[in-house]
């Protein structure tokens, strides 16, 4: 093979993402012997393995990672000019699945209640929301933009800050004092985090009674035991009974995330713009300046 193949790459995507061989074959309607035998002269014209086995499914291996990012870059691409194709001039649109991770709160208080304004402008594109703060599911191409409260470093991304995200301290009284009141902090586990160390330079003398790992889980405790809480504004604002006490808090940088092999896709780059431009209001995230 003097050059690389759009057959065989595109069949070590296809069992990539089935997991198996037969799972490819059926999709290519090929037999399993067929995409052994694209694999091998994928393998021999790269000079190294593209797949290992964990468990019960077949994955890439750490070597073919980039190339799989390629792949099904490539699929994408020549999916998209498809659709387009059939469509008369003039009416082309953006179209297709769009998956985007992000911090629970962020994503459920500030993203999905406008979801259907970025619908109602492009109803050929479906969002899939996947909760999580783990970068690599977009270095794994799991998701093709990620919301994160801090840049990433190293691996293929594109990285823009879109403004900090703003903190407030809530609790069910609106005379409620935070010097003397009990507290509900998150686990020590998030001891480093910049919400956390501005709680113990401002109130280092508080008293916690309960803890736990998501901010919603904080704004229920806050509730049920008249305690404060810091949490993201756009979280405490949306849980009824719960008042915000004002003044100048913690803030969290909010970095918009995608995968170099993604961004020039034009589903990709509309979600990614309309999430810049919906987000950054000033209600509970500050532009960047």
């Amino acid at each position: 093979m003097s050059t690389l193949d759009w057959e065989g790459l595109k069949t070590f995507a296809l069992v990539c993402r089935g997991g198996t061989m037969s799972a490819a074959a059926r999709e290519l309607g090929v037999n399993q012997t067929t995409v052994a035998r694209r694999l091998q002269r994928l393998e021999d014209y790269l000079g190294y393995p593209l797949l290992r086995r964990d468990g019960q499914t077949l994955q890439a291996t750490a070597g073919a990672a980039p190339l799989l990012a390629t792949a099904r870059a490539m699929e994408d691409q020549l999916a998209g000019a498809l659709v387009d194709a059939q469509r008369p001039p003039g009416r082309r649109e953006v179209s297709g699945v769009v998956r985007l991770t992000g911090v629970h709160g962020v994503l459920e208080h500030a993203v999905a209640p406008r979801v259907p304004d970025l619908l109602a402008q492009h109803p050929g594109l479906r969002l899939d929301l996947i909760g999580g703060n783990r970068n690599l599911r977009v270095a794994q191409r799991e998701a093709d933009i990620a919301l994160r409260l801090a840049c990433p470093t190293g691996g293929a991304f594109d990285a823009r800050r879109l403004g900090d995200l703003t903190y407030g301290i809530y609790a069910t009284p609106a005379d409620a004092d935070p010097y003397t009141a009990p507290w509900v902090d998150l686990n020590e586990e998030f001891i480093d985090k910049p919400e956390q160390r501005w709680l113990a330079t401002h109130f280092p003398d508080r008293h916690t009674i309960a803890r736990a790992n998501r901010n919603g889980i904080l704004a229920q405790l806050t509730r049920a035991t008249d305690a404060c809480c810091l949490m993201p504004r756009c979280v405490g604002d949306s849980v009824p009974g719960l008042v915000c006490l004002g003044g100048q808090t913690a803030t969290r940088e909010l970095w918009l995330v995608l995968h170099q092999d993604m961004a020039y896709l034009p589903r990709v780059r509309v979600v990614a713009d309309w999430l810049a431009q919906t987000l950054c209001d000033d209600r509970w995230v500050s532009p960047a300046r």
